[in-house]
C-alpha cells in the first residue's frame, strides 16, 4: 500500500544532511496502522507530505528515492490523483478549510468530486454521527476551539473514506475534555 524506498528530502537550499529526512525506508501494508513519533523537527511531517504527494509536488527542496501508494509512484502522478486515495489532516486544521461552517466544510470534498446530493447527505449524516459533531454543525468554524476544528477537519477527510489516512499530530489541539456541547 505505502512504500518509501531510500528517500532523502531536504527543504530549500539546505543540504541533504540538514532538515527533512535522510535515507528513509518504510513499508505499510493494507490494514496496518503506523505511528511516527519523535522529537520536534525529526521529519514526521516530512514523511506525511511524502505520502500525500505535497512533496515533491508542492514543497520545494531536493529529493531522491521513491514513494509509492497503491503501486503508483507519487512523484509521477498528478497530486489530485494521489488526493483521491490519500486523505490528509494537517496539524493546524485552519490551513485546510475552504468554508466557514462545518456542514459545508465536511461535504466540500464530496461536492468537489461531483458526488450525487443523496450520497453526500447520507455520508454527512454518518460522518456527523461517527464524529459526534451534531452540536458543531450550525456554528462558525472561526468560533470553534482548536480541538473542535480538528474534529471537523477529520470529518471532512474521512467522509469520502479514502484508502489511506495521513494524520499529522491530530491530537495536538484536543482538549482534555470535549467542549463540543457548548454554544
Amino acid at each position: 500500500m505505502i512504500q518509501i524506498d531510500h528517500v532523502t528530502f531536504s527543504y530549500g537550499a539546505e543540504t541533504e544532511h540538514t532538515g527533512g529526512v535522510r535515507d528513509i525506508e518504510l513499508q505499510i501494508t493494507r490494514g496496518e496502522f503506523a505511528v511516527l513519533c519523535g522529537e520536534r523537527g525529526c521529519g514526521k511531517t516530512t514523511i506525511t507530505r511524502l505520502i500525500n504527494g505535497l512533496i515533491p509536488h508542492y514543497s520545494e527542496g531536493k529529493m531522491s528515492g521513491c514513494v509509492w501508494v497503491n503501486g503508483d509512484e507519487v512523484s509521477k502522478q498528478p497530486l489530485y490523483d494521489t488526493a483521491k486515495i490519500v486523505g490528509s489532516v494537517f496539524q493546524h486544521p485552519r490551513s485546510q478549510f475552504f468554508n466557514v461552517d462545518p456542514t459545508s466544510e465536511s461535504t466540500f470534498v464530496c461536492e468537489h468530486l461531483g458526488q450525487p446530493a443523496e450520497t453526500i447527505r447520507t455520508r454527512l449524516e454518518r460522518t456527523v454521527c461517527d464524529f459526534r459533531l451534531e452540536k458543531l454543525m450550525d456554528r462558525n468554524i472561526f468560533h470553534l476551539s482548536g480541538g473542535e476544528k480538528q474534529k471537523v477537519a477529520c470529518a471532512g477527510v474521512s467522509i469520502i473514506a479514502p484508502e489511506v489516512l495521513v494524520l499529522d499530530e491530530t491530537t495536538s489541539n484536543q482538549e482534555a475534555e470535549s467542549h463540543s456541547d457548548r454554544r
